[in-house]
């Protein structure tokens, strides 16, 4: 085995602020790098604000950690009495599998937080910190996976007929599910050494994936999931703002119904420029956490430069959109 799972862990730290004596009732784990310890502290608030029946775990699994950032996550355990770990990751090892320009070396958190948890937890709700909640969990607590590993949504038609094409598995042009939400019996991940499996897929230098960690885990898991309701998985870019318009369009999307909402794509509903009303669960949520004095975060990448001057020029932000294509091409220049 050429990752140790466990040696991966250097520390643990943990903020138990619950009831003594209070079975958790969910878990839910985040596996996020720098760039979304933000978007999964606001993400892990939504919950607290939506699920106050419920007794939740909370599992972060990072390799950046601060003080000001433990300091936060202490106010948001007293806050909402609930207990949260983290787990401070060496991704050294990991640094041996691929990765694209989309994805650091955090996409694979994912399958260390499978693989530890399942010693110490049945079942695990993970989440991408561009997920926000906006409604209650407590259905996926009644789950009865039997030897199903996993109960997991569809993704879009679009990338479910990419994938069955180039991956070619016809039967994922209707069972291709997205990662962003796993609700996943971690009994069955154990029993059936996923985590080696995965590594095996993923160093086999044959096989050419386009959503790496995504596309593993549909070809583990086909044919032993529960496909749950959209409204568990409300998949939408923010980039629907700039081909459509119309502002209230994000209802077709993200329903009175939706629990879970997924912002994909460049722009996220933490940058500064994603002033929409479709950002606005994500606002609601920043703004009751202890990171509510944080600002939003600016452009960084010559990509979210380039998507924040359009957003600017539609929200007639003119000058402001001038710049930013500036620090788009300085930044282009920079990576060359």
């Amino acid at each position: 085995m050429i990752f140790d799972c466990h040696q991966s862990i250097k520390k643990i730290l943990e903020f138990n602020h619950a009831p003594v004596g209070q079975d958790s009732q969910l878990n839910v784990a985040w596996g996020v790098d720098k760039n979304f310890m933000f978007g999964a502290a606001i993400s892990m608030t939504s919950v607290l604000q939506h699920n106050s029946d419920l007794n939740i775990h909370f599992h972060l699994l990072t390799d950046y950690f601060d003080d000001d950032y433990q300091q936060k996550v202490i106010t948001l355990a007293k806050q909402f009495s609930t207990n949260i770990s983290i787990y401070i990751i060496n991704a050294e090892g990991l640094k041996v599998l691929p990765c694209g320009n989309a994805w650091s070396h955090a996409t694979y958190f994912r399958f260390i937080a499978f693989e530890y948890l399942s010693e110490k937890i049945d079942e695990l709700l993970y989440i991408d910190a561009d997920v926000v909640c906006k409604g209650s969990l407590i259905e996926l607590t009644k789950i009865q996976f039997d030897d199903r590993v996993a109960a997991v949504i569809q993704d879009v038609e679009e990338s479910r007929s990419y994938a069955a094409e180039r991956l070619n598995i016809p039967e994922f042009n209707d069972e291709y599910f997205n990662a962003g939400v796993i609700y996943a019996n971690l009994r069955e991940w154990k029993k059936q050494e996923f985590f080696s499996k995965a590594f095996s897929i993923l160093l086999d230098k044959n096989n050419k994936f386009a959503f790496l960690d995504q596309d593993v885990l549909n070809i583990m898991f086909r044919g032993k999931t529960i496909f749950l309701p959209r409204i568990y998985d409300a998949i939408y870019g923010i980039k629907q703002e700039l081909k459509s318009k119309n502002l209230s369009s994000y209802k077709e999307y993200i329903t009175e119904d939706t629990i879970l909402i997924h912002y994909i794509g460049v722009t996220k509903p933490w940058n500064s420029w994603a002033n929409y009303p479709s950002a606005q669960y994500f606002v609601d949520a920043w703004k009751a956490s202890p990171w509510a004095d944080v600002p939003l975060l600016p452009a960084r990448t010559p990509k979210q430069y380039k998507k924040k001057s359009r957003h600017e020029r539609l929200q007639g932000k003119y000058i402001s959109s001038i710049l930013s294509y500036i620090g788009y091409l300085k930044e282009k220049v920079k990576g060359k």
